[in-house]
C-alpha cells in the first residue's frame, strides 16, 4: 500500500509494479514495487519519487544508475515507459536487435575450429546501429561488416555472409522509422 501525501489518495501495488487507486480503481505503475536486486531497489525508489513530482518533465536527466536500471530490466521498462526513457529504451532495442542478427546470421556456431563467443561483436554493434540510422545502404553496411569480421579474425565462411547479413540489417533499420 502507498499513500500520496499531497492529495491523500491510497494505492495498492503488487510486486509487478502495477497498482490501483483504492478510491476509484484508477490504474498506475510504480517502479520500486517490482522485484529488484537490493542495489537497484534504492535507485528505483528515487526514480519513482522523481517521476511522481512532475512526470511530464523530470527535473533532471536520468543518472547512470537509473539508466542501468532501465537497461537491466528492459522488459519491465519497455512495457511501462517512463517519461525521458523512450530514447534509451529505443536505443537498447536497436542494439539488441543488431546483436541478435549478427549472432544468428553472420557468425553462426557452425565453425567448430573457431566458434564465436556470445559477446564477439558487442564493441562493434553501436557503430553498426549509427550507420544504419544514418543510411540504408547495404554496400556500406557490408563494408563495415567485412572490416569487423577481418578485425575479429573470423573464418572465411563468416566473411562470405556479410552481404546477406547487411541486407538483413538494412531491412531491420527500415522498420525503425
Amino acid at each position: 500500500m502507498a499513500r500520496n501525501i499531497f492529495n491523500r489518495t491510497n494505492f495498492r501495488f503488487s510486486r509487478d509494479g502495477q497498482g490501483r487507486r483504492i478510491e476509484d480503481g484508477q490504474a498506475c505503475t510504480i517502479v520500486s514495487t517490482t522485484a529488484l536486486p537490493p542495489e537497484q531497489h534504492q535507485v528505483a525508489i528515487g526514480l519513482d519519487r522523481r517521476m511522481s513530482t512532475n512526470p511530464e518533465y523530470p527535473d533532471s536527466r536520468l543518472t547512470e544508475d537509473e539508466i542501468r536500471l532501465v537497461l537491466d530490466h528492459h522488459e519491465f521498462f519497455e512495457a511501462r515507459l517512463l517519461p525521458g526513457t523512450e530514447p534509451i529504451v529505443r536505443r537498447a532495442q536497436r542494439l539488441r536487435a543488431v546483436s541478435h542478427i549478427l549472432m544468428m546470421e553472420l557468425d553462426r556456431a557452425d565453425a567448430p575450429e573457431s566458434p564465436p563467443s556470445l559477446r564477439e561483436y558487442d564493441d562493434h554493434v553501436p557503430a553498426l546501429v549509427e550507420l544504419l540510422e544514418k543510411q540504408d545502404s547495404s554496400p556500406d553496411v557490408g563494408r563495415l561488416l567485412s572490416d569487423i569480421v577481418a578485425l575479429r579474425k573470423r573464418p572465411q565462411r563468416v566473411s562470405e555472409r556479410t552481404a546477406a547479413v547487411a541486407d538483413s540489417l538494412v531491412r531491420l533499420a527500415q522498420s525503425w522509422t
